[in-house]
């Protein structure tokens, strides 16, 4: 990385553009070596299961706003949960406002695992609360025999 006119450089200053240079060749010669390294086969998606379980879950009581609302337009033959799962419909309003919720809630876990908090932690604090007429089953708030 020397100019004609580098005299004004110091030792240190070449010593670390020694180093930046060695890191760019070491960082090329892994690209290459990745570029040679065949992957695994992506296994196939069975979308038919998981349009199954995105079913179930859009009958659940408790189920999100946004899940109901795909749920509505499936069951007026819009589209099918296939179609959702599959990303055929990813255009459709409601679909994208379903992604956002799943985006939002993966960043929420992503920031509680850098606070330390376990996988299990992090389900029970993303479990949908029921309200006070629905029971106390999910409430925090309502001390009962089984939370003792």
């Amino acid at each position: 990385m020397t100019t004609p006119n580098d005299s004004w450089k110091t030792p240190e200053l070449r010593a670390a553009e020694a180093q930046v240079d060695a890191r760019f060749k070491e960082a090329q010669d892994l690209a290459n070596r990745l570029k040679e390294t065949p992957l695994p086969p992506v296994p196939p998606v069975d979308f038919k299961a998981i349009a199954q379980q995105v079913e179930r879950a859009a009958q659940e009581r408790d189920a999100p706003e946004q899940l109901k609302a795909l749920k509505r337009k499936v069951d007026a033959g819009e589209f099918t949960w296939e179609d959702v799962v599959s990303g055929k419909v990813a255009q459709d309003p409601d679909v994208q406002a379903m992604q956002a919720e799943n985006v939002q809630k993966m960043k929420q876990a992503f920031q509680m695992l850098q606070e330390g908090m376990t996988a299990e932690e992090i389900m029970e604090a993303q479990r949908p609360r029921r309200g006070p007429d629905d029971g106390d089953a999910l409430d925090p708030d309502i001390f009962t025999e089984d939370k003792w």
